[in-house]
């Protein structure tokens, strides 16, 4: 095989595999509460085992298809993921400030002088983060 062939291989079964790592978690029952954000996990004890053995299974096979393929192994680091989100969102945030949400229609009074600090404290703890792992101190 070609070393496009080995990328190309190695990076969709990577993607298979990191799919396999949430469906392992939600078989152990895994959900999050936050604030504006929530993933329920109504599963039954029957789909989680039956989950969970199939993606013991997969995991299997894709370990036995990267040693004979001789394929690559995708690695992520936890603070290079941690800047490319932060920098998706210190724009997104960006966009809640400075009355350009009338780009959504008109904007009620008070609502800008009400988000303005709020999404600038956001974004300021966001940087304060981002700093945090890259060892600069945060101000």
């Amino acid at each position: 095989m070609s070393e496009n062939h080995i990328r190309g291989i190695s990076t969709t079964l990577a993607l298979l595999d990191k799919a396999l790592c949430e469906f392992d978690d939600w078989a152990k029952g895994h959900e999050i509460r936050s604030v504006l954000y929530q993933v329920l996990n109504p599963l039954s004890e029957a789909q989680r085992l039956v989950i969970a053995a199939e993606v013991s299974e997969m995991k299997a096979l894709l370990e036995e298809m990267r040693n004979t393929l001789h394929l690559e192994v995708t690695m992520r680091s936890v603070d290079k993921m941690i800047m490319s989100s932060s920098a998706v969102l210190w724009t997104s945030l960006s966009e809640l400030e400075d009355g350009r949400l009338s780009r959504y229609g008109s904007v009620p009074p008070g609502l800008n002088e009400y988000l303005d600090p709020r999404v600038i404290a956001l974004n300021r703890r966001l940087r304060s983060i981002a700093d945090a792992v890259f060892g600069k101190e945060s101000g």
